[in-house]
């Protein structure tokens, strides 16, 4: 943990001594999560940042500050738990989309329960999928993070939260192929090596691997 981000928990002590102090009655979790809800977090943990889908700003907290907090909270063993594949989709435009679904373990005092987070993230061609991936697999943690309440920016953006930029749905109804699927389709080797990365990143399966690789093959064999 860097030190700007212990610099910016110090100033939230007040909420988090209040929360630590409920936590210390024979509450239920419900009861906790709704005083959390009803927090707003300290001004020095928001960031705004142009928004890159319409004029004008949104928003946002910090991940990494986000995930410290929630583990001071809940506990430390507080983290990700699943990461499913991500499905990577293509629109009539030609433009690709990364969405990553996962799943957040909160581990502490009163047990361990789940949240589940999504995002999409798009890219103008298939090679940009190498950095769409991961960088939905963060906006994912924060959108679960976010299911805790005010203290972690829920409300920031009340109309829409604007650093997720979603694919339209008419397009991925369109056409909605998964990675495994996308793989298959590849015509050049070239083309499958743009996956590579992607494929080998921590969040996919070995199956997909599998696919990747026996694909591979077909292309070195010829």
């Amino acid at each position: 943990m860097i030190q700007a981000t212990k610099d910016l928990l110090k100033e939230a002590e007040p909420l988090f001594s209040r929360i630590l102090e409920f936590e210390a009655y024979p509450k239920s979790l419900p009861d906790v999560l709704a005083m959390i809800d009803g927090l707003e977090p300290p001004a020095s943990w928001i960031l705004e940042l142009p928004s890159q889908i319409k004029e004008g700003t949104y928003k946002t907290i910090p991940l990494d500050l986000m995930e410290t907090a929630a583990r001071y909270i809940f506990g430390q063993e507080s983290g990700i738990y699943r990461v499913d594949p991500p499905i990577i989709t293509q629109d009539r435009n030609g433009k690709f989309a990364a969405t990553v679904s996962l799943s957040y373990r909160l581990a502490g005092d009163f047990g361990i329960f789940y949240l589940t987070g999504v995002a999409t993230v798009t890219s103008p061609n298939i090679q940009g999928l190498e950095l769409a991936t991961p960088k939905a697999e963060s906006m994912a943690v924060k959108n679960a993070l976010k299911k805790l309440g005010g203290l972690f920016g829920k409300y920031l953006n009340k109309v829409e939260d604007q650093e997720i930029t979603e694919v339209p749905q008419v397009n991925l109804e369109e056409k909605m192929d998964s990675l495994p699927e996308t793989i298959k389709k590849v015509e050049t080797l070239e083309e499958l090596k743009s996956f590579k990365k992607l494929v080998y990143s921590k969040s996919i399966s070995h199956e997909i691997q599998a696919i990747y690789e026996e694909k591979l093959r077909f292309f070195k064999e010829k």
